[in-house]
């Protein structure tokens, strides 16, 4: 398992190398939600974030070696746990909630059980990676009451972790977005018929050994509102084999990383040649 206090260890190892590390939010239920930088901040920019989906969070060991190992010049941002009160739930369970009416609704909704190994949401049971401002609540698995995964909330951006990454991604105007997720061994690009950059998609596909696929269905994503926002390179990465079951043990990082170990440098090159040709 890996939760906040890992990631806190792995923030200070990189502060102590020459990262920047910055607090840009916080979740509802109070935990600071992390970034850290490496780079130059003039330029490309680069913002890569992981963990949105709780029982996701293998991606935020694996953003944070990614980023421990990127030497490029170009500025690279990374929020590698986005939903920090979501990766404590799948792990310590309820034990991570102080409150005991709050305690009793999650466990209302993910059925009675105490297991909450398979939670994507976060402690409102909200699926952050559905509540953006892109065509949202018309996924095809979209629900529109709290559950464990796929509910889109009450309305667009109605979580403060959301608000904080949209507060972020404006402040830093990043060129590139990848978003960390898992599974399938896949990146998806584009948002309806907005499909920029597919030759530079395409590096990065040909780089990670990862097809290069369209997004169909999707709405209410990150890289779905980026895209249709910014009309610039959002990507989403789904990181290991579909075959594989949640929560993705720590033992396949190694290779997991292999795959993506030269995407943040890769990703800086594109950033700054999409700034020089919108300048």
């Amino acid at each position: 398992m890996y939760n906040i206090d890992d990631l806190n260890r792995d923030l200070a190892e990189l502060e102590l190398g020459g990262a920047r590390v910055m607090t840009i939010g916080y979740s509802l239920l109070g935990r600071p939600i992390k970034a850290v930088f490496k780079g130059d901040a003039s330029g490309g920019q680069v913002l890569v974030q992981a963990a949105m989906h709780a029982r996701e969070y293998i991606t935020t060991p694996l953003v944070i070696e990614m980023m421990k190992n990127y030497s490029g010049s170009g500025g690279v941002w990374c929020v590698p746990m986005s939903n920090p009160d979501g990766v404590m739930l799948c792990v310590d369970g309820l034990d991570s909630v102080a409150d005991d009416n709050l305690k009793s609704f999650l466990l209302d909704v993910n059925g009675g059980s105490t297991d909450f190994s398979q939670w994507k949401a976060n402690a409102r049971a909200v699926d952050l990676n559905v509540n953006w401002n892109a065509n949202w609540g018309e996924g095809a698995q979209n629900v529109t009451r709290p559950a464990p995964g796929n509910y889109v909330g009450a309305f667009p951006l109605s979580e403060p972790e959301n608000i904080a990454l949209w507060e972020f991604t404006n402040k830093i105007l990043p060129n590139v977005t990848l978003s960390y997720h898992a599974k399938g061994n896949v990146i998806f690009w584009g948002f309806g018929c907005i499909k920029p950059y597919y030759d530079e998609a395409l590096r990065l596909s040909d780089s990670t050994g990862y097809p290069l696929l369209e997004s169909t269905d999707s709405a209410g994503g990150y890289k779905d509102w980026y895209t249709a926002v910014t009309a610039k390179l959002g990507l989403t990465f789904e990181v290991a084999s579909a075959s594989e079951t949640f929560p993705i043990p720590l033992d396949r990082l190694p290779d997991i990383y292999k795959a993506n170990k030269d995407v943040l440098q890769i990703s800086s090159v594109i950033a700054a040649e999409i700034e020089a040709d919108r300048g």
